[in-house]
């Protein structure tokens, strides 16, 4: 569960464009930018127990998300 699949998409919600973070195939987060700054919304794991995920791999899947998002 090392890497991480960004998805960029425009949810009926939303104003603009959104990047949901997924871990193997469960949705970890979501980045918006609906406001003045990018904010990430972190889901629970399906079965309620902690997500465990190493530090580089979200740092990286952060980062790449604000990249696409931002340009």
């Amino acid at each position: 569960m090392s890497s991480a699949r960004i998805s960029i998409s425009s949810p009926p919600d939303r104003e603009r464009l959104v990047a949901e973070i997924f871990f193997g195939e469960n949705q970890f987060a979501e980045i918006n930018q609906e406001g003045d700054q990018l904010t990430v919304e972190v889901y629970p794991t399906q079965d309620g127990t902690p997500w465990s995920i190493p530090y580089s791999a979200l740092v990286a899947a952060l980062d790449e998300a604000k990249r696409r998002l931002t340009g």
